[in-house]
């Protein structure tokens, strides 16, 4: 009977130990739990986070154009620019000046020639201020009414064509043609006619003129 009952309380101390251990282990687990926790951003700090890029691509793009800005600065180079002539608005009063050309020229070629004794310089703003309307008109034909006869004004300070001055007639007999509004380089600048055939048939310049609306 006594073995019995120390082999009981012997039991009774092992099952106890064990519930400590166990309870021991549970409470371990337990505080990591909790620490994790209380590692854990705030929702103010989430937000915050969040909120730390508000520039994004527009501030990126801003501060490239400032950045442009500031090295055509430092370089000091400028460029020239084109002076669009707007039409003239309706109802103004307005001053108007031509620019004559003479003739009789003729060509054959089907390259652009120029017309001799047709140079002429502007300045738009240096000679007649905020110009308004610039445009040009020509008397042409071409032989038999055959192909084209074609012209146009000549920049040859720039070496180009000017924009929106070419013209052209199939007529047989003289007829005038006539431009839109074109568009100058600023600054004081050489123009003359250039004509051309379409075909080889040939083609006449008899005269035209520049018209300045300011």
């Amino acid at each position: 009977m006594e073995n019995y009952t120390k082999k009981l309380e012997t039991v009774f101390k092992i099952v106890v130990l064990l519930c400590i251990f166990i309870v021991g282990v549970f409470l371990f687990l337990l505080y990591r739990k909790v620490s994790k926790l209380g590692k854990l951003p705030t929702p103010q700090a989430v937000k915050d986070t969040q909120n730390i890029d508000v520039c994004g691509e527009e501030c990126k793009s801003q501060i490239s154009k400032e950045v442009s800005k500031a090295i055509a600065t430092v370089s000091g180079t400028t460029k020239e620019e084109i002076v669009y002539q707007p039409a003239p608005a309706s109802g103004q009063n307005k001053a108007t000046t031509y620019i004559p050309f003479s003739g009789p020229i003729t060509t054959t070629s089907t390259g652009w020639v120029d017309a001799p004794g047709t140079d002429v310089y502007i300045d738009l703003a240096g000679d007649y201020g905020k110009v308004s309307g610039v445009a040009w008109d020509a008397f042409l034909k071409v032989a038999h009414g055959n192909g084209q006869a074609s012209a146009r004004l000549y920049d040859a300070t720039h070496g180009i064509g000017v924009n929106g001055s070419e013209v052209s007639t199939n007529s047989p007999t003289s007829v005038q043609v006539s431009s839109g509004n074109m568009s100058l380089w600023a600054g004081r600048n050489l123009y003359r006619v250039q004509i051309k055939s379409l075909n080889s048939f040939e083609v006449t310049f008899f005269s035209g003129r520049i018209k300045i609306t300011y």
